[in-house]
């Protein structure tokens, strides 16, 4: 039938002020985060894929995450104005895989990653992603598989009110290598 998982992750981010200027810019933070992930059979030629994350100081761990560190304004303090601060991120996928026959499939999907920052962030600094694709794939052979594929995706950035958007069409063609030279024979 498929499965659902939960899974986290935890920890620690130092870094230290290797600058001589009066500002101790040194810090830690904890990073941590939990994801669910699933993926269900419905019936017998489609699945679908899912995953929500939600955590802490954890973007490096995700394909388009930014820093893992932002900045937060720490004024009343002299000696440490600025603080160093784990970065709260969402990331959710969703995706249908469906095998039409033999030979053709297709993937129809979306994902994001929104990136909350707090008031010491540049206002050009990435905030959201929104990406979606749908596909449809071909197998004339035996380890050949080509196909077209439609791409859109958003960047939208922290303040400035900038969005980007993107809409492309892939074609790709790949052929499989593998060759098994020896067999265990156990």
């Amino acid at each position: 039938w498929g499965y659902v998982e939960l899974a986290g992750i935890l920890r620690k981010i130092e870094w230290i002020d290797q600058g001589g200027s009066q500002y101790d810019l040194s810090g830690n933070a904890l990073g941590w985060g939990l994801n669910l992930s699933t993926n269900l059979k419905l019936g017998k030629s489609t699945v679908f894929r899912g995953q929500v994350v939600y955590g802490e100081g954890i973007q490096n761990y995700m394909n388009d995450g930014p820093a893992d560190i932002g900045i937060k304004n720490n004024f009343n303090n002299p000696a440490k104005p600025i603080l160093g601060v784990a970065l709260p991120v969402t990331g959710i996928v969703a995706f249908l895989d469906h095998n039409w026959n033999s030979k053709f499939s297709s993937s129809i999907g979306y994902s994001l990653i929104n990136v909350t920052h707090f008031d010491g962030a540049a206002e050009d600094a990435f905030k959201k992603g929104d990406y979606a694709i749908v596909n449809l794939l071909y197998n004339p052979v035996e380890r050949v598989m080509m196909g077209l594929e439609l791409q859109y995706g958003k960047r939208t950035n922290f303040e400035l009110d900038y969005t980007s958007d993107i809409l492309k069409l892939q074609f790709s063609c790949k052929y499989n290598f593998s060759h098994m030279f020896y067999k265990d024979k156990k």
